[in-house]
């Protein structure tokens, strides 16, 4: 789909001269709690966009410190924490029927056509896309991507779910998941300390309670506070794309737990022929937290 297109299929388009504040819109995604969706309801097909953006250097050297990238490299995952402000900026609009605050993270799936540059200026553009139904709620997808004219040179796929009562259930059980093979595997542990949502909050400007402190995590039903998902996804490719002896190009993921804060995990990964599938596992109980597949 061009960017016209992509323009033409949003029901209300935002052009922003800068991105807006992240902690400025976490108080405002608390407003949003009073929305109440019903199983048919749709995400509001939004989008906006922010022109000639330039990635930051020293924020990069700041990110890839917490989540173990070279110093200067720019990841496959930098640039869907560069864009969340749009993200939250759209899910946080009045127009948007779903409560910001408790949707969780399902799946993200990036690709890189082209890797990005520093002194390269972009488009940043995010797009609201379809909505299913499934047996827990409501999931939407966001799509975002960096361009130049018309070519995009990186993009991503994030499925949120929004939680709702009611909705019909399954005629069948989903096929169990297959675990990853033992065989040939390679295990990396890692250790979260407990103020690990904290240090990423820094450089992600996603200060989110849940991540933050166990008493303000616990507020909104966790036991302990959680780490951010992209944190998990980020460490994960900075791990397993050493053994695949390129930059990784595609990665695709899926959150199935969250990672607990102190905990340890272990990134379990099988590489062959330039494609890693990876599992990462719970240290205490080997509980699978999140799944997916890397490539080259």
């Amino acid at each position: 789909m061009s960017v016209n297109d992509t323009l033409k299929a949003a029901a209300k388009f935002f052009e922003l001269s800068e991105f807006p504040n992240g902690k400025a819109l976490l108080l405002k995604a608390a407003t949003t709690s009073n929305k109440k969706p019903k199983p048919d309801t749709q995400a509001a097909r939004l989008g906006a966009r922010v022109k000639k953006v330039f990635i930051d250097r020293e924020w990069v050297r700041q990110y890839n410190a917490v989540c173990g990238f070279k110093e200067d490299e720019i990841s496959l995952t930098a640039p869907q924490v560069v864009a969340s402000p749009l993200h939250m900026y759209l899910l946080s609009r009045p127009e948007h029927p779903m409560p910001m605050l408790g949707m969780v993270h399902l799946h993200n799936s990036i690709e890189c056509a082209k890797p990005l540059e520093y002194g390269v200026p972009y488009d940043v553009l995010v797009t609201v896309g379809d909505t299913r139904s499934i047996s827990l709620g409501l999931e939407f997808d966001v799509h975002t991507q960096f361009l130049i004219g018309e070519e995009v040179h990186w993009s991503s796929v994030m499925t949120i779910l929004c939680r709702v009562k009611g909705m019909p259930k399954p005629l069948t059980k989903p096929a169990p998941v297959e675990p990853l093979s033992a065989l040939g595997a390679q295990y990396a542990a890692v250790k979260v300390p407990e103020n690990q949502g904290r240090k990423y909050a820094k450089v992600s400007n996603d200060y989110n309670p849940i991540h933050l402190y166990a008493q303000t995590a616990k507020m909104f039903g966790f036991k302990q506070a959680i780490v951010h998902g992209m944190w998990t996804a980020a460490k994960t490719l900075s791990i397993v794309e050493a053994s695949l002896g390129a930059r990784a190009s595609k990665f695709d993921l899926s959150f199935k737990q969250p990672v607990f804060l102190p905990s340890g995990i272990s990134v379990k990964h099988v590489t062959a022929d330039g494609a890693s599938k990876f599992e990462v596992l719970a240290e205490r109980d080997s509980k699978v937290l999140m799944v997916g597949s890397i490539e080259a």
